[in-house]
């Protein structure tokens, strides 16, 4: 009777473990670059309630903010590795890991923002979350659209005033490429480098969209803000593959839900704040300008072959989108 009552008790303790078990949680480390204020942030946490809720506990998420985990090519390879479950990134910034992606660093491929995410929440924009996979990577979708012009201490009221400008670009070569083409000197530098960068005048310039450069402050290191929407510059939620391929069908389907409506979340915010960034620039002082953009168009496009050069799969998608727009 003893060694049955033990068999029960001992039945009973491998039922309750392998219980606990099932129901233990996946945890999600969630990183990105911008401020605690930015749409990034927005999603993350957005994703983090809806998830966190609707899994019963199964999955707990922790954002990371402001650069913590890295730079953006050092969280990317962190998310190919597993050792960060996944974030938001800038799409230019997977191009030197996913050769397509050089295509998402031409100058002026859209023209405008909403032109953007029509494409990209598409066909053309799935197949391009496919690209991620052979890296060890899945795509949750293309969140806000940042339309990218030039914060500087100088003015620039024409496509001439950018002969010799030394400004900041991301540190990927299509942006690196594209601002050559405009006459300028672009200086690769992190993102977390920048703001010490422009008060000792290290660059003059730095391209970057509206409301970040009034959330990361920007306004109090330059005189002038020009619009000339250089990109339209994606962003995407990135998750590991490991870390997805690890994850049960049911979490997988809310996993995947919930980055839907966080993005969208997201993109309202988004929106919304690079309107009012240009409204707190003006009442900070900062000088507008909206110089005739033509002739930027055609000098940052004659840098699209040397972009696309050796890359078949991004001139690939090139012609498509082109097409997509009736070009």
């Amino acid at each position: 009777m003893r060694t049955s009552k033990t068999l029960t008790i001992a039945s009973a303790l491998a039922l309750t473990l392998s219980t606990h078990a099932t129901a233990q949680d996946h945890q999600m480390t969630l990183a990105h670059v911008l401020s605690d204020q930015s749409p990034y942030q927005v999603i993350l946490e957005e994703f983090k309630s809806l998830i966190e809720e609707r899994s019963d506990g199964r999955i707990a998420v922790d954002v990371q903010c402001c650069g913590q985990a890295g730079n953006e090519t050092r969280a990317i390879q962190s998310f190919r590795t597993g050792i960060l479950t996944g974030g938001m990134v800038g799409g230019s910034s997977l191009e030197t890991v996913v050769p397509a992606y050089r295509v998402l660093s031409l100058p002026y491929l859209f023209d405008s923002k909403e032109q953007a995410y029509d494409v990209l929440q598409g066909e053309i924009g799935t197949e391009l979350l496919s690209q991620l996979e052979p890296f060890d990577m899945i795509g949750l979708g293309f969140g806000s659209i940042y339309e990218r012009s030039i914060a500087s201490t100088v003015p620039i009221t024409s496509v001439d005033d950018m002969e010799g400008l030394k400004i900041r670009v991301l540190p990927t070569p299509g942006f690196v490429e594209a601002y050559n083409a405009l006459g300028t000197q672009p200086t690769p530098m992190a993102y977390g480098e920048v703001f010490m960068a422009m008060q000792n005048r290290v660059v003059d310039a730095l391209e970057i969209s509206p409301d970040a450069f009034v959330a990361d402050r920007f306004h109090e290191a330059t005189s002038d803000f020009t619009l000339t929407n250089t990109h339209q510059s994606t962003t995407i939620f990135v998750l590991s593959r490991a870390f997805w391929d690890g994850l049960p069908a049911d979490l997988q389907a809310m996993v995947q839900e919930a980055a839907a409506e966080a993005i969208a979340a997201g993109i309202a915010v988004h929106d919304d704040l690079a309107d009012a960034g240009l409204v707190t620039a003006r009442e900070a002082g900062v000088t507008i300008h909206e110089p005739d953009l033509e002739p930027f168009m055609e000098k940052a496009r004659m840098s699209w072959p040397v972009i696309l050069d050796g890359h078949d799969s991004a001139a690939e998608f090139l012609a498509r989108i082109e097409a997509s727009l009736g070009r």
